[in-house]
């Protein structure tokens, strides 16, 4: 995971918490208003009950201080009002919390019209038999109080016992205290449902942001221990780099921050270790060099007094009958022929070490590629073949000097096809982007994979008595025409040697330019 993707998630699960709470919030908001309603009509319907319970026992007492001849029968009539008004307060506030649906949240619907209507019927009959047995006491009372202001005392007493007292105690005090009870029930539950819905909000709160923060933990953790991780690979990296263990592997960091980094690492680690093998090489190149040069000029003298000294016992030999003897003729050959060996080892030597410098012109590759090959001594199963096409951009050459690369090229192809075989040497030549690209393929024995590497180093040779030399001076004269070369092989099907040079003249250029 990388350091990005980690950051995001943790932003969307801090996201999210928020989303889910917000979420939650609005839920809890919604119930906790449900139940604060219920709990609203609930105390207003205990309310109400006691209130009705209250207005009807102060119209019992003032009715029964009218029976013993006291009282106040406009009073009376006043509280009777207000026990009528009290039954409808109560009556309407029942219907009321049976018709509202949001009292009955979460009941299927079914299941609360038929609790809805047995609610209904209940509260309908309480109601009725209230009003019924008020009724009675309310037109009772009307007969004991003629009694009593008629001075019949005794009897008014007498009847409000008997009637409107029996009717209060056995009619409408039973059914006052059964919905008073119901009403106080009603309260004690509101307040359960509250209670127990605050403790399950209060629970999944906990249990959201324990679930958020654990996962908030672990993925800062799995970040923080990638993080941990990808410091300590690259600091030990950047450690052995610059102790110059240009070789240390450094690990796959994943495709993350941290795997650029340790990919950028490897890859500047490797420019180093391979300009350190570039440094390496110019040097050893220039020691060789320097010591090439000391050796030819070293060398050339003795040689030269040598082949003097050969050249005078030819001389006076001839005509002479040891010069006659074919041994000594043919030693006198072979040391002539040696010395013409070492002579050429020593210009190669010579050649390698000096510094060059390019006399340009415009040179067309058909005729320089005749030119070279008249001067190759190629077997005689072997043919040559300039197949460079007329017509060619005109490149920009030191001519004496890039027909020693043809040479040099032609001569290690003929050489390379073994006896016996119908050997082939084409030189073929083509344009392409801006560049002249030169071919010289054989079909020879090829070269083994394992020493293409190594094929323009100085001093390495395939060939018994080659000196190593020739293609080095041949890559290091393209090189200073500005191109390149490449070598493709094949063991047993022959060798490609591709030279790409830039286009530097138009055709039929024919000025020289300047090195």
């Amino acid at each position: 995971m990388s350091i990005r993707t980690g950051l995001a998630l943790i932003f969307v699960v801090a996201a999210s918490v928020v989303l889910l709470a917000t979420l939650a919030l609005h839920v809890t908001s919604g119930r906790m208003a449900l139940l604060q309603r219920r709990s609203e009509l609930a105390y207003e319907d205990l309310t109400r009950h006691v209130t009705l319970a209250n207005d009807a026992s102060r119209y019992m007492r003032e009715a029964a201080e009218i029976s013993l001849g006291g009282g106040d029968t406009e009073e009376l009539r006043h509280l009777g009002a207000l026990v009528a008004r009290d039954l409808a307060a109560v009556e309407a506030l029942g219907r009321a919390r049976i018709e509202d649906e949001r009292l009955r949240g979460g009941e299927p619907e079914a299941q609360a019209e038929q609790a809805g209507r047995a609610a209904t019927r209940a509260v309908d009959e309480r109601l009725r038999r209230m009003r019924v047995s008020f009724t009675t006491i309310a037109g009772d009372m009307d007969e004991v109080t003629r009694m009593a202001s008629g001075g019949n005392r005794l009897a008014a007493n007498r009847r409000f016992v008997e009637s409107p007292e029996r009717a209060y105690e056995r009619g409408f005090v039973p059914h006052i205290d059964a919905a008073i009870a119901d009403a106080r029930r009603g309260v004690a539950q509101s307040s359960d449902e509250a209670g127990r819905a605050s403790a399950e909000i209060r629970r999944a709160g906990i249990a959201l942001m324990a679930s958020a923060l654990l996962i908030l933990v672990v993925l800062l953790g799995g970040l923080l221990r990638t993080m941990a991780r990808g410091f300590s690979a690259l600091t030990e990296c950047a450690r052995r780099i610059a102790g110059g263990d240009l070789g240390h592997a450094v690990p796959d960091l994943g495709r993350h921050e941290f795997g650029r980094m340790g990919a950028a690492l490897r890859h500047m680690a490797e420019s180093l270790r391979e300009a350190q093998e570039s440094r390496l090489r110019v040097e050893r190149l220039a020691a060789i060099g320097q010591l090439a040069a000391s050796v030819g000029h070293e060398l050339r003298n003795p040689l030269g007094a040598v082949r003097n000294a050969a050249y005078y016992l030819k001389k006076r030999l001839a005509g002479t009958e040891l010069g006659a003897e074919p041994r000594v003729a043919q030693f006198l050959a072979l040391m002539e022929k040696e010395l013409l060996s070492c002579a050429g080892i020593i210009d190669d030597l010579l050649d390698f070490a000096r510094e060059r410098r390019l006399c340009r012109s415009a040179c067309p590759l058909g005729p320089l590629v005749d030119d070279a090959i008249s001067v190759v001594q190629a077997p005689a199963h072997v043919r040559l073949a300039n197949e460079v096409p007329p017509g060619l951009p005109v490149p920009s050459l030191d001519k004496d000097q890039f027909r020693q690369v043809l040479v040099n090229l032609i001569q290690n192809a003929a050489e390379a096809i073994p006896a016996g075989r119908e050997g082939r040497v084409s030189v073929t030549a083509r344009a392409c982007d801006g560049e002249v690209v030169l071919s010289v393929a054989d079909n020879g024995a090829g070269i083994d994979s394992e020493h293409l590497a190594k094929i323009f180093e100085p001093l390495f040779s395939t060939k018994l008595k080659g000196t190593g030399l020739g293609l080095a001076i041949t890559a290091g004269i393209v090189r200073l025409h500005g191109g390149t070369i490449a070598v493709e092989s094949e063991p047993g099907a022959g060798t490609t040697f591709t030279v790409r040079l830039p286009r530097a003249a138009a055709p039929g250029l024919g000025a020289a330019q300047p090195a």
